[in-house]
């Protein structure tokens, strides 16, 4: 039993438009992020959906916590974190760098 070619072609060029669709979607996708995120708005959402998914916490307390933590961090890591980074890894950045001065005000501000 043999498959005419017609039917190749056709296979193959609806492959073909399934995987530029997804290309598409997904440039779509990361531009949306790199805009949103990228406003002083988008910032803000972002940082907070940081904080409330413990990216910078520690994954470790009482027992019973243990799991939900770690499923919440890789959630946000994964989800949240990794998108915005691969649409542009300066955002990130940026809230690191702003998060890191808040802190030294903050610090210097006790000290004095």
């Amino acid at each position: 039993m043999t498959i005419e070619p017609i039917f190749l072609e056709d296979e193959q060029l609806e492959a073909e438009n399934i995987k530029k669709e997804h290309r598409r979607l997904t440039e779509q996708f990361l531009a949306d992020v790199k805009t949103t995120f990228g406003s002083p708005h988008g910032k803000r959402v972002f940082t907070f959906l940081l904080e409330q998914g413990g990216v910078n916490a520690t994954l470790y307390s009482k027992e019973s916590d243990i799991y939900r933590n770690v499923a919440v961090h890789d959630f946000v890591v994964e989800n949240i974190l990794a998108p915005v980074v691969t649409a542009d890894e300066g955002i990130y950045l940026s809230i690191i760098r702003e998060r890191a001065q808040k802190l030294r005000d903050e610090e210097e501000k006790r000290n004095e």
